[in-house]
């Protein structure tokens, strides 16, 4: 059956629907359809190019590069040609795309402009042995490059080399998809890598197909239903939520023009469906609380009125408790005439669901956003288990956990309380890494996620945090660090933060502000900074600082409250090891790196002397140096 498999799924639309659009992409300024008819042609001609090239079954892709039509198509015509594709995060340094590029036995490469071929030709050298081509989508400014590198190909000439073998082929695609066994590998997927090199999990068309299946028994996408291409689609969350969900339904699939675009055109599209990692989220409040702050008196006065009052509202409905009808009216009236503007600011006005995962977020900002009139669920999941394991359903939404099992999955704890799946979700496998498969599942099926949790007496699944990240003070207080962290990162001040505690008589907190927010909230005050390092150091914005600190930090026990801070002279950033490419802090990392500056937070001392080496985008790597003070948390 053509609906087993991703490959034939699209069969099924390019015949059912041809006419139809299929994808959008943004290009100067113009919003450019593509059939499905269109869209099956070119994987076709893809898959064929890259027989012509010598592609042979089981052979690897890796597409590097921005969110466009170009990655989906090569996605599944390297799918059609018999082989299995992966990707790597386009904003990745080169030696990062060189272990993918290595580990994965990539033969082929499908990267997108200029930036991402001056990477390859840096690890060339490396990779010759392994790497045949390197095909090439956007060639802007590239005329000399095809004449110097032979290795280097146009897309295009992929697409004209398998037009030239579809002759008498036609029914290419389809004779391909009718062989495929659904069990076998469609695409692999890196995994976060939050405690060492990402692995690479291998996901079948049935885990795909399943997970969005039995989602869409609880979340309903339909045919024509417009979604955002957001997430990077290297990660699960877009390549379930988004890409197999868009083939499975018939929807449509709109590109942004460049990621920095995402912002104007997620408000000129206004997607049906939108979901993002607990950093979109934080960033969308975070621009919404710093324009307000920005906003005259009589636009502050209503927006503060219209959240307090929803949000009243929301915390009634969410605990079951009955809403005054004062209550109600106002929130009706503001939510109208407030609310409802300002949702359609941001690009949400049209969202039937949205989706937040790949992470904690804070209960708060997700009544924010219950009370804005966004239909937000938590979902938990992770790459081994095709995305998805649990979400929450429309008459039982708890913002403080990740709701109960789609249909079809089982989910249970360990004695340890480690959190388990079993369904056909859970992947194949990792790539070349037999004892980590073999570590990843319990005797009776049962997936390890690595997570820890608890179920409450709703049956709703709460998450602490990483089972290896699970922290105790030393008087024998265990407490989840993520929980804390996430709660700090509600503030628009605060854009990442690190608690340490671990053995510790109290918490500790290394702070990264955000940049824009803190910047427009000083020049407000007048006061001066030159640099991101000057201005984190400002006693003022320590001021702030500890003021977000000591409120948020009200709501937690006394003996968890954070005791001492630090701001960083820099942000967090993946560039340097710090975070992951989906963003999350890589915390043994960064522990070490900042071992010193824990320390001296636990030595009653005022200040820190801080040198660290950074690294450039262009790879070149440098010490930076400066004082960091370390304040108390009265």
């Amino acid at each position: 059956m053509l609906e087993n498999t991703l490959l034939g799924l699209l069969v099924k639309n390019a015949d059912e629907m041809p006419r139809e659009v299929a994808m959008r992409e943004k290009r100067f300024g113009i919003w450019r359809p593509t059939t499905w008819r269109e869209f099956h042609r070119d994987v076709q001609r893809f898959a064929l190019g890259l027989e012509a090239l010598g592609f042979k079954p089981d052979d690897k892709v890796a597409i590097i590069g921005d969110n466009k039509p170009q990655w989906v198509i090569a996605e599944f015509g390297a799918m059609a040609a018999g082989g299995i594709p992966t990707g790597a995060y386009p904003d990745s340094l080169a030696e990062e795309m060189e272990y993918l590029v290595t580990f994965s036995d990539a033969r082929f490469l499908v990267v997108r402009d200029q930036e991402q071929v001056d990477k390859v030709l840096q690890m060339w050298d490396r990779i010759s042995g392994k790497v045949e081509k390197v095909i090439v989508w956007d060639s802007r400014g590239m005329s000399h490059y095809y004449e110097e590198y032979p290795f280097l190909m146009r897309f295009e000439t992929v697409l004209e080399m398998g037009a030239e073998r579809e002759k008498g082929r036609e029914d290419y695609v389809r004779q391909k998809a009718e062989a495929i066994d659904p069990t076998q590998p469609a695409v692999m997927l890196t995994t976060s890598g939050t405690t060492a090199k990402p692995k690479l999990s291998i996901l079948s068309h049935e885990n795909l197909i399943f997970s969005c299946e039995n989602y869409g028994k609880v979340v309903r996408m339909e045919k024509g239903d417009e979604i955002l291409s957001a997430a990077p689609l290297p990660w699960i969350g877009e390549q379930m939520y988004n890409l197999t969900r868009f083939v499975m339904v018939g929807a449509h699939y709109n590109f942004p023009e460049e990621t920095e675009t995402l912002r104007t055109d997620l408000l000129e599209l206004q997607p049906f469906h939108f979901g993002g990692t607990p950093v979109v989220w934080e960033f969308l409040i975070s621009t919404i609380q710093a324009a307000m702050d920005n906003a005259d008196f009589f636009k502050r006065y209503f927006y503060n009125l219209a959240t307090r009052t929803a949000l009243r509202r929301t915390e009634w409905e969410l605990a079951g408790q009955p809403v005054s009808w004062w209550t109600r009216i106002m929130s009706n009236v503001l939510g109208f005439f407030v609310l409802r503007p300002l949702k359609n600011k941001v690009g949400l006005g049209r969202v039937k669901v949205a989706i937040t995962g790949g992470g904690a977020l804070s209960p708060e900002v997700f009544k924010y956003f219950k009370a804005l009139g966004v239909d937000l669920r938590q979902v938990f999941g992770q790459s081994e288990c095709g995305g998805i394991a649990t979400t929450h359903r429309i008459e039982d939404v708890r913002p403080e956990t990740v709701g109960v099992a789609i249909p079809g999955v089982e989910v249970k704890l360990s004695e340890e309380g480690e959190i388990l799946v079993r369904g056909k979700n859970t992947h194949l496998g990792y790539y070349k890494n037999e004892e980590a498969t073999r570590e990843c599942y319990t005797e009776d099926g049962f997936l390890r996620t690595g997570d820890a949790g608890y179920f409450g007496e709703d049956g709703h699944l709460y998450v602490f945090d990483r089972a290896k990240d699970i922290m105790h003070l030393r008087d024998g207080t265990r407490f989840a660090p993520q929980d804390i962290e996430t709660r700090l990162k509600f503030s628009a001040y605060i854009n990442e933060a690190v608690v340490c505690g671990a053995d510790r008589d109290f918490v500790t907190a290394i702070v990264s502000i955000d940049m824009e927010n803190v910047g427009n909230w000083a020049k407000k005050r007048n006061i001066s900074f030159t640099t991101f390092q000057d201005l984190s150091q400002r006693r003022e914005v320590y001021d702030l600082i500890k003021g977000e600190i000591k409120k948020i930090c009200e709501r937690f026990p006394e003996n968890i409250r954070i005791k001492r801070f630090a701001i960083l002279l820099k942000p967090l950033h993946a560039d340097d090891g710090e975070l992951t490419r989906t963003r999350k802090v890589r915390r043994k990392f960064v522990n070490e790196r900042y071992q010193t500056l824990i320390e001296d937070l636990y030595a009653d001392k005022k200040e820190h002397a801080l040198d660290v080496e950074i690294r450039y985008e262009d790879g070149r790597v440098s010490q930076f140096k400066g004082t960091v003070a370390i304040e108390e948390v009265n």
